[in-house]
């Protein structure tokens, strides 16, 4: 067993772990910043636990709030807008 600690970054992210077949990252974002379309070469869960962000991908946009589970596939283009303050963990598997 491994504890991991996700910290306060004042709108940054980290790595919690990184390996070669998941990628766990802590991400905080700021209301009103934006996180620029873009594409993963791994499938994606997003899981938002504080604040609320609006969600976009090339099929739909949803208001995101804690308790809320994302799932993307591969190349699966998204983009973020937090409308609070946010805090999201960003789980990336081959």
């Amino acid at each position: 067993m491994k504890k991991l600690q996700a910290n306060n970054l004042a709108g940054k992210f980290e790595h919690l772990i990184e390996e070669d077949k998941i990628i766990l990252t802590h991400l905080q974002i700021k209301k009103g910043e934006e996180i620029q379309s873009h594409k993963v070469d791994r499938d994606v869960l997003v899981i938002i636990y504080k604040g609320k962000v609006d969600f976009t991908t090339d099929k739909a946009s949803e208001i995101i709030e804690p308790g809320d589970i994302i799932r993307l596939d591969k190349n699966e283009g998204h983009a973020l807008k937090a409308l609070e303050d946010a805090d999201l963990f960003v789980v990336k598997v081959k």
